[in-house]
């Protein structure tokens, strides 16, 4: 097999061995590969057995849909503004759409419509004000993620005199604070992934415009390109995406920031080539994190976002560093 064909098959491939290892893996540790084999294959396994496979299974799913919707709502947000350090966690997006859901918890709108479109709204909001605050502030790479991570932690501590009046519902609302697919149920992620797939799609079909944008804005004026429009269509549906995982598991930092950068460093800098190459990328990322989570305090389980943090913060000091030598991406 030439090195090309390995380069663009070994993210499907890596995912799908981090996706078969999700579903082994966990505190039963009866319940392996050897058991998801037999029920592959048809054979009977004892109820418990197939029940845990089942959960295993969502888990991994929900992880997948997160990480898919994490990473191509971070390349788009990063190509439409041309800046490489944003992604819906250091943007504010998540810490927004993190408040209107706490809000119609605190609230008692549970139905997941509902929390989506608190998530939307907040969301997009936060991202609005972002971009103008740091555009009055000069712009620049630097300024968006400082302006950023100064709204997400005016948003957080929002969101936590919120929490102080969950009452007994405190626990659990922390614990999804800081990110996990653990307790993600069939019904929600099926609503979840429906509203990713179409915010995916969204995005593919805008691929060849966003990527005029690296050339600037009138250049891609120039070439036909509404860049208002499509700068708007593409916060949305970054928005609408991030929205949903965050209702569906809660924050989880940095997938949207490395599985980019991680892309454009295999794929090169086309868009249409790199979107759906985060996707599956980030994806991965966050199975393996998301392995790793169960792992780390055994027989306790850690946070996503504690996990994903350990690889994230340093790149991103990386990436902040490297675009000030080189002054561009």
């Amino acid at each position: 097999m030439r090195a090309g064909q390995l380069r663009w098959l070994a993210p499907p491939i890596l995912l799908a061995l981090a996706s078969l290892a999700s579903v082994s893996i966990g505190p039963y540790s009866r319940v392996g590969l050897p058991q998801l084999v037999d029920l592959m294959v048809g054979h009977d396994i004892p109820s418990t057995y197939f029940y845990i496979i089942v959960y295993r299974l969502t888990r991994t799913a929900a992880a997948i849909v997160l990480g898919v919707s994490l990473a191509s709502a971070g390349a788009s947000l990063q190509y439409t503004l041309r800046n490489p350090l944003v992604d819906p966690y250091l943007a504010g997006v998540a810490s927004g759409a993190l408040l209107g859901v706490t809000l119609m918890i605190y609230l008692g709108r549970v139905g997941f419509l509902e929390l989506y479109a608190a998530a939307m709204a907040g969301g997009l909001l936060t991202l609005a004000l972002v971009t103008v605050v740091s555009s009055l502030a000069g712009g620049g790479a630097s300024t968006f993620l400082i302006t950023g991570v100064a709204a997400s932690y005016l948003l957080s501590g929002l969101t936590m005199f919120l929490m102080i009046d969950l009452g007994p519902r405190l626990p659990g609302a922390l614990y999804w604070m800081f990110g996990s697919v653990a307790f993600v149920t069939a019904n929600i992620l099926e609503k979840s992934a429906a509203v990713a797939a179409a915010s995916l799609a969204g995005l593919l079909l805008l691929a060849r415009k966003v990527n005029t944008f690296m050339l600037g804005d009138e250049v891609a004026r120039s070439l036909g390109v509404n860049v208002s429009l499509v700068r708007a269509l593409s916060f949305l549906l970054a928005s609408s995406a991030t929205s949903a995982v965050v209702a569906m598991s809660g924050p989880v930092g940095f997938i949207g920031l490395v599985s980019p950068w991680l892309a454009r460093r295999m794929y090169g800098s086309n868009f249409t080539t790199v979107l759906p190459a985060a996707a599956t990328i980030g994806a991965t990322l966050t199975v393996l994190s998301d392995i790793a989570a169960r792992l780390v305090i055994y027989p306790s389980e850690a946070p996503l976002t504690a996990v994903t943090s350990v690889f994230g913060a340093p790149l991103l000091v990386y990436i902040l560093l490297k675009s000030r030598s080189e002054g561009s991406w």
